[in-house]
């Protein structure tokens, strides 16, 4: 969850300070990174350890919200879009 945190931050960067073209580009290579994580590496972890799957996800694990502290990147809007 924390590196899907930051690649996230990633993409507000690209979005905040770089043309609409790289930031599309930049958004799709995140996306087929982060889809990769969650089901080449988080799905088969949970299947074989299913105390792990966090609360975010439906499972009894809760996540501590500091782990995501500090953040590198703050988006410039409030609502992070």
């Amino acid at each position: 969850m924390k590196i899907n945190s930051k690649l996230d931050q990633s993409v507000a960067i690209v979005r905040d300070h770089d043309t609409n073209e790289n930031f599309e580009e930049y958004r799709q290579v995140i996306g087929k990174i982060m889809g990769s994580l969650y089901l080449d590496v988080e799905e088969k972890l949970w299947h074989k350890y299913p105390e792990l799957r966090p609360k975010q996800m439906d499972g009894p694990y809760k996540v501590e919200e500091s782990i995501f502290e500090p953040r590198f990147y703050t988006c410039k809007n409030e609502n992070g879009t």
